[in-house]
């Protein structure tokens, strides 16, 4: 089976979206030892499925909505009240290169962490706004306290990097910034896709005033493989915001000269829905909008839209790459 169609960047089998596939836990869409990749043992409840290939390990981790003992444990070490409300707790994904030992990894935990040390200011719901401008004297009559930290869980994390010796110890410097971005050309050629996967990390419906989910794609064929991880946020009425991690491996010979270089690009955008000339131009909508609920019901719609209005919206941008 080959890699045709494309959907904005992320291309799915002709005929059949893998993604309509998956059942639980990751996908073996061709049969990997025809293409030099062996299968890896897979967990008993099938939650975590894997593959070797040319020098790689790749694993991917399902999971349940975590437990009251480990939403517990979750705010104990992040030091918070607030969490989403669902919270794949052990999901993730590993990608170890086995000659040196280090580990290229995505969990929901870490992706908290950044959420805690990098806090955006709260973001007010339209309702909120209102009864505000209404209400400014019982506002000040009452003492009402403001939000004070972000309720949408936004966070910068990009995956983080470590040594099997020492996995509490994140290689934070092991990225370096690069012009050479992804061999997109290598992702379009039409080749067997050995594994693919996708799966969530966090998502909350905000309290019913819009929607947050961090998710992870993976896929993997013989010449390379790729992640997209994406944060994606709408808030009815107030804004729309995008950040995505894409991590993209091109295999090379095993037992060759060359080192293993890995590619990280890494965007993040955001638009105000707020009713304006330019949000109905964009059709973002107006006084009279569903607040984005139409044209940004989930993160593909979202991410598409700021494809082609690029580089509009765009607040962040870098290449980077890791040498193994």
């Amino acid at each position: 089976r080959a890699a045709g169609k494309e959907r904005g960047d992320w291309v799915t089998e002709r005929g059949v979206g893998v993604g309509k596939m998956m059942n639980r836990g990751g996908v073996f869409v061709t049969t990997p030892r025809s293409e030099g990749a062996e299968r890896m043992p897979e967990s008993d409840s099938g939650e975590e499925k894997g593959l070797r290939i040319k020098g790689w390990e790749v694993v991917s981790r399902h999971s349940s909505i975590a437990s009251a003992e480990t939403l517990d444990r979750y705010e104990l070490q992040l030091q918070t009240k607030h969490l989403p409300e669902l919270l794949f707790s052990d999901a993730g994904i590993d990608l170890k290169h086995v000659a040196s030992q280090v580990h290229i990894c995505f969990t929901a935990f870490e992706a908290l962490k950044d959420w805690k040390r990098h806090p955006l200011p709260p973001i007010q719901v339209q309702v909120s706004q209102d009864w505000q401008k209404s209400r400014l004297q019982d506002i000040h009559d009452l003492g009402v306290k403001p939000l004070d930290y972000d309720w949408t869980f936004t966070s910068p994390y990009a995956g983080h990097v470590f040594h099997e010796s020492n996995p509490d110890q994140p290689l934070d410097g092991a990225w370096r910034d690069t012009q050479m971005g992804i061999d997109r050309e290598l992702l379009m050629r039409r080749e067997p896709i050995l594994f693919y996967d996708e799966l969530d990390l966090y998502e909350s419906e905000l309290d019913d005033h819009g929607m947050c989910t961090l998710s992870i794609k993976l896929r993997v064929m013989p010449s390379c493989f790729y992640i997209l991880m994406r944060y994606w946020l709408r808030v009815d009425h107030v804004l729309i915001r995008c950040y995505d991690t894409r991590v993209f491996c091109a295999f090379g010979e095993q037992g060759g000269d060359k080192p293993t270089r890995v590619v990280r690009e890494v965007k993040h955008c955001e638009m105000s829905l707020a009713a304006s000339p330019q949000a109905a131009r964009m059709g973002m909508g107006g006084p009279a909008a569903d607040g984005g609920v139409k044209n940004h019901s989930n993160g593909d719609q979202t991410a598409q839209f700021f494809e082609s209005i690029a580089p509009n919206g765009m607040t962040f941008f870098k290449l980077q790459e890791l040498v193994l």
